[in-house]
């Protein structure tokens, strides 16, 4: 089963140990953080909280198509007004498609 994980957690603390060496995110899991600094690194003028509010509701758009659709998922983004322009959503969507198949997370 997947989840959605953050390198955070709800109150801000460091949801990895202190001092841990993290490479990546627990195969299998979906990380926003993750996928948003993926996709600013794509588009460095991609707004932090705007990136991870579009890699969560990626993350959404992803199960619901049920498959690795990069378009399917910006239009979607696009659709509902929370990306601000086509870049934004074409950015993060395919950021989340390629963090999905790097690291074996699965839709359902």
């Amino acid at each position: 089963m997947s989840r959605v994980t953050s390198s955070t957690s709800g109150d801000g603390s460091a949801a990895y140990g202190e001092g841990e060496r993290v490479f990546g995110p627990p195969q299998g899991s979906y990380d926003a953080d993750w996928v948003a600094a993926a996709a600013r690194s794509k588009d460095p003028g991609l707004p932090e909280e705007t990136a991870r509010e579009l890699a969560v509701r990626a993350w959404e758009h992803l199960r619901a198509v049920g498959e690795l659709d990069a378009p399917e998922v910006a239009r979607r983004l696009m659709a509902e007004g929370v990306a601000s322009g086509a870049s934004p959503a074409a950015v993060v969507a395919r950021a989340a498609v390629e963090f999905c198949d790097a690291y074996g997370v699965t839709l359902s």
